[in-house]
């Protein structure tokens, strides 16, 4: 049967379709890393069962295995490819560095004669992916350590007065927005208390201004236009305006005190943004020297694990997409398999035997198509919810296959009601042959590539209805992962501007979905008879 399919004219017409042999390839890749990720589970599992061996300490081989997804390789919300992030951002990564160092430090300081640790075992608990701690005297990093967070102090500092600067913003902001609100009372005409309370925001607004740029010369000894204003013009200002006998624009030099400010501003802030990125670089020397580089296989793993970037617990965004990637063929296959042959055996055994077994077939599938697919996958697949089964992958499986048997069953039951008309099946009948051979022999062989279009369209289906479920929480459950549980971890990333995690778990399915839509729609293409021409 297979054979004969193999050499038909619609797998000759299927070869020919490029797009569909460049989906095939793709299909073929994802069900190798399928493969791969199970094998290399169930090899460990069956090490670590008999205690002989483990691949956990593999840094290839152990890349994908379930116990290793966990795993910390990288500070949170690293971008992927290498790109440089923010300032901000780089400064959060490294002082998680520096941190992770510190309490390396401190646990060996707390180490006495009857600890259960050693020195070593605390550098490798400390170690990040495959990044370890300097392989140095515990002195000398504890010296490394130290400078990393003198420099990272003095970025503090530096960060402190952009945080000062933004506020002097604020208050410029503020006065303006003052001035705008007296021009408009003045040309509309304002009492004599409406004029007293503007001329007193007025005053506070001169005066939010002057205390601004003392709290910025405070924290500053260099010689930029800021630290050589006077805050005491400015306050003695903000006294004319509260003393005044009229509301009016004209109580103070308006223009020139704030064309000085945004010049002193804009000046400082050039200077503070490359007196931020020169201590930044710093600390980055010294977080190298706390945490160097990994070389030989050790960095092109960890150059894998981080070209994607990780998510808020550092783990490998790319490391999960894979191994997602090995449940969502997991799930399309054994529901799409399953689907397609129960389907399709009830399909062919209503058309073929008619009567009782047609018409409780028919009110079988009519029962479950007039209820919502998704409300009854929602349905049953919290029927499993606190089960013995919660947490593995059967009540997906079971959820998809009750539903998904339907459409098999109704495209078979048509095919085979065409065939069971025809002259080799009336003639195999009229030789004596039972009707459960000629069924198996004759009938259901010809509806291969029916069943061959349906599985590929229920795979799809399978991968989607596993993202749904999972993301609203009753399909996969931590700490296993797929993509649905990526999706839904990545909705506070998004806000943020970390789209590293969402975008890779849609990016591999969109690639697995459009592979096999081709597919689906070149099998059609050459194996259903209204489409061939």
């Amino acid at each position: 049967m297979i054979r004969a399919l193999l050499r038909s004219r619609g797998m000759r017409k299927l070869r020919k379709n490029r797009p569909a042999v460049g989906a095939l390839v793709v299909i073929a890749l994802y069900l190798l890393l399928a493969l791969w990720i199970a094998g290399t589970n169930a090899i460990n599992d069956i090490g670590k069962a008999t205690g002989a061996f483990s691949l956990e300490d593999r840094p290839i081989v152990g890349m994908l295995l379930r116990s290793r997804l966990p795993e910390r390789v990288g500070p949170n919300h690293l971008a992927g490819f290498g790109v440089r992030q923010s300032p901000e951002v780089r400064s959060v990564h490294y002082r998680f560095y520096i941190d992770r160092a510190r309490a390396a430090l401190d646990e060996i300081d707390r180490l006495g004669e009857n600890s259960d640790l050693t020195i070593e075992e605390i550098r490798e608990l400390h170690a990040v992916g495959e990044r370890r701690l300097a392989d140095v005297p515990v002195e000398e990093l504890r010296r490394r350590v130290e400078r990393a967070e003198a420099a990272y102090a003095e970025m503090v500092e530096t960060a402190r007065r952009s945080q000062q600067l933004a506020a002097l913003e604020r208050a410029i902001r503020a006065l303006d927005a003052t001035r705008e609100e007296i021009a408009q009372a003045l040309a509309e005409g304002v009492d004599g208390e409406r004029a007293e309370i503007l001329k007193e925001d007025l005053s506070l607004a001169l005066e939010d201004i002057a205390a601004a740029i003392e709290d910025y010369q405070d924290s500053t000894t260099g010689d930029d236009p800021l630290a050589q204003m006077d805050p005491e013009a400015i306050y003695e200002a903000a006294e004319r305006v509260y003393d005044a006998d009229e509301l009016a624009l004209d109580l103070y030099d308006h223009e020139g005190l704030v064309a000085s400010l945004v010049s002193a501003i804009e000046e400082v802030r050039a200077r503070l943004r490359l007196e931020t990125a020169e201590k930044i670089d710093a600390i980055e020397a010294h977080v190298q020297e706390i945490y160097p580089e990994p070389t030989g296989i050790a960095a092109l793993v960890h150059g894998f694990k981080t070209l994607l970037g990780t998510d808020r617990q550092g783990r490998s965004i790319l490391v999960r997409a894979l191994y997602s990637s090995k449940i969502a063929v997991q799930v399309g296959f054994i529901v799409g398999l399953v689907s397609v042959i129960f389907g399709s055996l009830l399909g062919a055994a209503a058309a073929f035997y008619g009567r009782i077994v047609d018409g409780a077939i028919n009110w079988l599938f009519s029962v479950f198509t007039s209820i919502p697919s998704l409300v009854l996958l929602v349905v049953l697949a919290f029927a499993f919810t606190d089960s013995a089964v919660d947490g593995t992958l059967i009540p997906l499986y079971v959820a998809f296959c009750i539903t998904y048997w339907i459409g098999p069953c109704r495209v078979v039951r048509g095919e085979t009601m065409k065939i069971k008309e025809l002259e080799y099946v009336q003639a195999a009948t009229a030789m004596g042959f039972s009707r459960f051979y000629i069924l198996l022999r004759h009938v259901i062989p010809n509806t291969v590539h029916l069943m061959f279009i349906n599985f590929s369209l229920l795979f799809i289906g399978a991968i989607k209805g596993e993202v749904i479920l999972t993301y609203l929480g009753l399909g996969v459950k931590p700490p296993a992962t797929s993509w649905g549980i990526m999706i839904r971890q990545s909705i506070p990333e998004v806000p943020t501007g970390n789209f590293w995690q969402i975008g890779a778990a849609t990016f591999f399915m969109f690639v697995l979905v459009l592979a096999f839509n081709i597919v689906s729609d070149a099998l059609q293409d050459a194996f259903d008879p209204k489409h061939q021409g």
